[in-house]
């Protein structure tokens, strides 16, 4: 089906991008042959369709790649009749969401004083357009502080609401949040970075960041351990 036929009020939402929907027809075509896979497809999408009637308006928010591309993966996951292992997936869904951090681990090293500065306005300016839209729309990320720490190069903030979180408790579908929170670890270590993450909104009050290069003495004192349901989580050595 193509996108614009799909059954969804763009008043309040918006479709899946181009790269959510590679990435799900890909894994599709992993496991099952053609014809299923294209069977399967319709399936998904239709119960993209579905998740969106219940959920909140958010189309007009600034940065919605990261509230409906998921709910695909959501879709895809509910659909398909052989769930596969999710740790099997993540590099496709960390290639869905940030390949874009592989191209700039090229160019960008966090460990660089300057780099990580940039970072660290990037990671405001990224928080002052998530402050700003919660107004307008009460169930989108929520921010809960931001911090630069300019002598140890750290960057600290945290959300204290997640509509991914949200949308998986909703529908009892926890176990498969972790597969796309662990692709921000993935994502700073592109970027020759670690993220100490000891908690999310999954599992707790608050998702909370705090980002540093590899080398720093920061995180030497951490390592990355997966918990039972399957997030990565920042536990002190």
């Amino acid at each position: 089906m193509r996108e614009k036929d799909l059954p969804i009020d763009l008043a309040k939402h918006k479709v899946y991008s181009r790269s959510a929907q590679k990435c799900v027809r890909k894994l599709l075509r992993r496991y099952y042959d053609i014809d299923t896979a294209e069977t399967l497809w319709e399936k998904v999408q239709l119960r993209y369709c579905e998740f969106l009637e219940d959920e909140p308006a958010l189309a007009g928010s600034k940065i919605t790649l990261s509230i409906y591309d998921p709910i695909l993966i959501f879709a895809w996951y509910d659909v398909v009749p052989d769930k596969p292992p999710l740790e099997d997936i993540q590099q496709d869904i960390y290639d869905c969401f940030f390949s874009s951090f592989s191209v700039m681990g090229k160019l960008f090293d966090l460990n660089r004083k300057a780099d990580n500065r940039l970072a660290g306005r990037i990671f405001r300016k990224t928080g002052e357009i998530r402050r700003e839209e919660i107004k307008k729309f009460p169930d989108s990320f929520r921010m809960g502080y931001f911090d630069y720490d300019r002598d140890n190069c750290a960057v600290r903030y945290s959300f204290t609401q997640c509509p991914n979180a949200e949308f998986a408790k909703r529908h009892h579908m926890e176990d498969v949040l972790p597969v796309m929170c662990n692709c921000d670890h993935l994502a700073m270590q592109a970027l020759h970075a670690v993220l100490i993450r000891e908690g999310t909104c999954l599992t707790s009050d608050c998702c909370d960041y705090c980002i540093v290069g590899d080398r720093d003495p920061i995180a030497e004192k951490y390592e990355l351990r997966k918990a039972e349901n399957g997030l990565w989580i920042s536990v002190r050595k």
